[in-house]
């Protein structure tokens, strides 16, 4: 095997007819290199097949990366929780380089908290932004509009936004992920099954996520054309009024006997399955399908008033976005764009193995 000898920056100055610091703007995108001179160093760097280090250049810049992420606000057990939990790990893992990294955190059913976070994070004047989901297009577009305007690089996780120019996304296929569900309760009907209840979490009138939203229309089109004879029945749960989320779950039961399936397309099924539990002990069985491996849907599939989650690895999800934009922004290496979680469904008997 042929062993090729180290090439340096001054063998390419040299070959090339310009100084070292040329070299070094042009291998590392810096300005004020002439166009001649700028050719003459692309060419010796191809004759020589150079790959730059930018890993130990990373390493010996006095340059500070200065990381900031929007997420929603969330509790400690939480699919948010866990996410926040990957990208500190990133954080740890790149220790070795001078970063800084600030979470700025929005009430994910107030669009003035999230404008007025987001403000915060522009005033901060970070260089590489990882943002977690809002719903409204139009509150999205003006916050990365002015990201793009600065030159600021950043990520989407969990919703995926193809008409932005984020570098990276972290996230489930949304649609596929909705179908998928319909998939699951399409087989857990029984054939006099005729209707399902798809229960909403609300704030000022709406879901928290654009996420939710497609997966409720991967979910509706799948049944429409496999279970067109099933009726989707919307119950609606305002977060901010839990007596009245009770009130809403015993009143929608009562009024309908004859559903005995459910689904959320978020992390809250715990809340169904453990209200019927302790409240209506006496109801028959409701098959529910949630979202997310959190501590309290995981205790309601172990005690079986749950039974089916989908599960998409949220620490994961935090861990490689953060990963991939430090390679992406820093090293310079060039990474596909979306990066979709696979869709796992979690029952009683495999919740044990599950890790994230």
């Amino acid at each position: 095997m042929e062993i090729k000898a180290k090439i340096r920056i001054k063998d390419i100055a040299e070959r090339a007819g310009v100084s070292v610091g040329t070299v070094d703007r042009v291998i590392h995108g810096r300005s004020n290199v002439s166009p001649i001179s700028l050719e003459r160093v692309r060419k010796v760097l191809e004759e020589f097949n150079f790959t730059p280090n930018h890993y130990a250049s990373a390493l010996a810049s006095n340059t500070v990366h200065h990381f900031a992420a929007i997420l929603p606000m969330h509790e400690v057990d939480s699919y948010w929780a866990r996410v926040e939990s990957g990208l500190a790990d990133g954080v740890r893992r790149f220790n070795d380089f001078k970063l800084s990294f600030k979470i700025f955190r929005y009430d994910p059913f107030n669009t003035e908290s999230f404008k007025y976070e987001c403000q915060n994070l522009l005033d901060s004047n970070p260089d590489i932004v990882i943002i977690g989901p809002i719903f409204s297009n139009n509150l999205m577009a003006g916050f990365t509009s002015q990201l793009d305007e600065r030159g600021v690089p950043y990520a989407l996780l969990d919703s995926n936004w193809p008409e932005f120019n984020h570098c990276i996304f972290y996230g489930q296929d949304s649609l596929r992920s909705g179908a998928f569900s319909g998939r699951i309760m399409s087989l857990a009907v029984k054939s006099e099954t005729r209707k399902i209840a798809l229960f909403k979490f609300l704030g000022e009138g709406r879901v928290a996520s654009r996420q939710q939203m497609n997966r409720e229309v991967g979910f509706r089109n799948f049944m429409a054309e496999h279970c067109p004879n099933i009726e989707i029945v919307d119950v609606n749960l305002y977060v901010y009024d839990k007596q009245g989320m009770k009130e809403i779950m015993r009143e929608f039961f009562t009024s309908n006997p004859d559903i005995l399936h459910g689904l959320s397309f978020n992390s809250s099924i715990h809340i169904i399955a453990n209200f019927l539990r302790e409240e209506m002990p006496d109801h028959p069985h409701v098959c529910l399908l949630g979202y997310d491996a959190i501590d309290a849907n995981v205790e309601c599939i172990k005690n079986g008033s749950a039974d089916f989650l989908v599960a998409q690895h949220p620490q994961t999800q935090g861990l490689n976005c953060f990963r991939s934009m430090f390679n992406t922004c820093v090293l310079k290496m060039k990474l596909p764009r979306d990066h979709y979680m696979a869709v796992e469904l979690l029952t009683k008997e495999n919740i044990d193995f599950y890790r994230d």
